[in-house]
């Protein structure tokens, strides 16, 4: 993989310091982390669009609605209190930015 994964993996890695240091439920913690580990990997982004070009004529397309689903179920997972502060809301739509600047940059290479 080209020299920039480094850069999104540092990402990743942000991403899961902040979650860590956040006050969130457990459930919801563990669900987000996991959203993390899969969908701002561009290890695991990368081969999984290339297994999806087999079957599917844009699989770019695929998983980007596959990870917008999969945070909206991570959501459901999030308690009331977790949902209170416009700083989660914030960083899960900065979670979504960084995994479709992920994609637009392996689809670009």
């Amino acid at each position: 993989m080209p020299e920039w994964t480094e850069d999104y993996e540092d990402n990743r890695k942000h991403a899961l310091i902040r979650i860590r240091n956040m006050a969130l439920s457990v459930q919801y913690r563990k669900e987000l982390s996991l959203w993390v580990n899969n969908y701002l990997n561009p290890f695991y982004i990368h081969r999984t669009i290339t297994e999806k070009r087999k079957d599917f004529a844009d699989p770019f397309d695929l998983i980007r609605t596959e990870a917008e689903k999969d945070l909206e179920f991570t959501v459901l997972s999030a308690t009331k209190k977790d949902r209170s502060s416009s700083e989660i809301i914030l960083f899960e739509s900065n979670l979504l930015l960084s995994f479709n600047l992920l994609l637009s940059r392996i689809r670009a290479s």
